[in-house]
């Protein structure tokens, strides 16, 4: 077995964990925490709020020491982080505390154990399966949400929030630490290896592997190249259209008479993010990547359409089938695609310098989506927003060239 499947292993278990708990666990402890301390709701989710902007400062500076520094020290820090502050979280003694430990903490491991590591490092053991591979590392974070919520739900039902998250993080530092120090390599010549076997063809009389590099690009060039703003507007759109939606979706249903319904709605979504993860990686290493963006793109625009006709339930699951598949292809396309355009040197770089963009188009989404409900009375009108917000996600793709940079 080539020993990059290995590292495909190390992202899928990092995404599992802290994807599992920070996007899908971290709900199920709102209410406990929030009787805990006997505080508002709002107060509950500050952590949350503060961890998201930490991040927009903390990603571009991963983002270059991933270029420049040891992955598997990254990766190994952000378990380190994980697991300690699952287990500070579980002594906090005030809402204040607990939200500051969370920003820091929880902030820290899901920039260190996400996309943006775990991306960089697969890509760079593979080239002619590179979106397969992305496509199986991401399946972790879907494997985290259909998992993790279980574990959670059973912890605070049996042992209460305090000690769930105590032996959470014990088992963070037992099982994910020890793997990412023993196996993870950086690059394939610390096995002795000069990259994916498979992938020898020659690209302007380099081999792939060779291609691959790019050029070592500042923080600056990479600002000012069109085809970074045309991934990240791409990206921004379409992620602010599915979180919109996606968290929105249980006041949605609620307001159809179908709030008993919402978590097989979820449980659907998340079922196919997982498929659409496999199917789209694979696809990556066969057709034009932009294609592969553009059907995530069209599919999310049909989830999204079938909800704003308001129909029966086992249409809404239809809807979900859409969704699920456009959000599992977004991951794998977009590394494969940043792979393609800026190559290996400067990948991590330009992830780190992408996602705090990504993100500031990406918090109106849920702002708008509710505000149009306050005054509308119904998501309808949201929804049709939402659709040509993905409308504007397919026209900021049209001008990018798949051509590596010189």
């Amino acid at each position: 077995m080539y020993y990059g499947w290995l590292i495909v292993a190390g992202a899928f278990i990092a995404q599992f964990f802290v994807t599992g708990f920070f996007t899908y666990g971290f709900p199920l402890i709102v209410m406990p925490v929030q009787l805990e301390f006997d505080v508002s709701r709002t107060e509950v989710m500050y952590g949350i709020t503060w961890a998201t902007a930490l991040g927009l400062v903390v990603a571009p500076l991963i983002g270059i020491l991933a270029d420049k520094w040891s992955i598997k020290n990254l990766m190994a820090i952000g378990a380190v982080s994980l697991g300690l502050g699952l287990i500070l979280l579980s002594k906090s003694e005030s809402i204040l505390q607990f939200s500051l430990l969370f920003a820091l903490f929880i902030c820290l491991s899901n920039n260190l154990l996400g996309p943006l590591t775990g991306s960089t490092v697969v890509s760079r053991w593979f080239s002619a399966s590179r979106g397969k591979a992305l496509g199986i590392a991401a399946v972790g974070t879907s494997m985290g949400g259909l998992i993790i919520p279980y574990m959670v739900d059973l912890g605070i039902a049996n042992i209460g929030w305090r000690d769930m998250l105590f032996y959470f993080g014990l088992t963070v530092l037992i099982i994910l630490l020890p793997y990412l120090l023993l196996a993870v390599r950086d690059f394939p010549s610390e096995k002795g290896l000069v990259g994916e076997p498979q992938a020898a063809e020659v690209i302007n009389n380099q081999t792939a592997g060779e291609a691959a590099d790019g050029p070592d690009l500042s923080a600056r060039e990479i600002l000012a190249i069109p085809a970074f703003w045309f991934i990240g507007a791409t990206l921004g759109f379409l992620f602010m259209s599915q979180t919109g939606v996606l968290t929105n979706i249980g006041a949605y249903m609620a307001g159809e008479g179908l709030a008993d319904k919402t978590k097989i709605f979820i449980q659907t979504l998340a079922g196919m993010g997982l498929i659409g993860k496999l199917l789209f990686g694979y696809a990556a290493d066969r057709i034009n990547l932009k294609l592969g963006l553009w059907a995530a793109i069209v599919l999310a625009s049909i989830g999204v359409a079938i909800l704003a006709s308001q129909p029966a339930f086992t249409y809404m699951l239809v809807a979900a089938v859409f969704l699920g598949l456009a959000t599992g292809g977004m991951l794998p396309v977009w590394g494969a695609i940043i792979a393609v355009v800026f190559g290996m040197k400067s990948y991590g770089r330009v992830m780190g310098a992408m996602m705090p963009l990504i993100a500031l188009m990406v918090m109106p989404g849920p702002i708008i989506g509710a505000k149009l409900f306050d005054i509308y009375g119904n998501y309808v009108n949201s929804f049709y927003l939402f659709i040509a917000v993905l409308s504007l996600a397919f026209i900021c793709l049209i001008p990018l060239k798949l051509k590596r940079l010189d």
